[in-house]
């Protein structure tokens, strides 16, 4: 999976607007959007397909569009789940990029995350992999 993380000046009004447009305009479906400020910069995350169309579209639109590759697990939804399976990360100092649950259900969440070495934190993950 692949996300596209874009980020701007914060408190400039009608970027979801604006990126929804040019994406739908070009038939790209957005599968999934986040927003978020952090009084500095605005921050967007997006998953949608085609992603190379859509990476294409937001590039010739002068956004700053970073692509990410995504490692998506699934967790048992229960107190400390996360922190087990972060700190497999501590020793061989893999760092977490971003990440996200995206769902919960059945007492299992799913999520999603990236890494500075993604390779190496999947053969970490093996079990727990989507």
């Amino acid at each position: 999976m692949k996300q596209i993380t874009i980020i701007t000046p914060a408190g400039r009004p009608g970027i979801v607007a604006d990126i929804a447009e040019r994406l739908g305009a070009r038939g790209i479906n957005i599968q999934q959007m986040n927003v978020t400020d952090d009084h500095v910069h605005g921050i967007v995350f997006l998953e949608a397909e085609p992603y190379d169309e859509a990476l294409r579209v937001l590039a010739e639109a002068g956004y700053d569009a970073i692509s990410e590759d995504l490692i998506v697990i699934r967790l048992k939804d229960e107190p400390g789940a996360l922190a087990r399976v972060s700190a497999r990360f501590r020793e061989p100092q893999i760092n977490i990029h971003s990440m996200r649950f995206v769902r919960r259900d059945g007492g299992w969440a799913t999520v999603i995350l990236s890494t500075n070495n993604n390779e190496r934190a999947r053969a970490l993950l093996t079990d727990c992999l989507i």
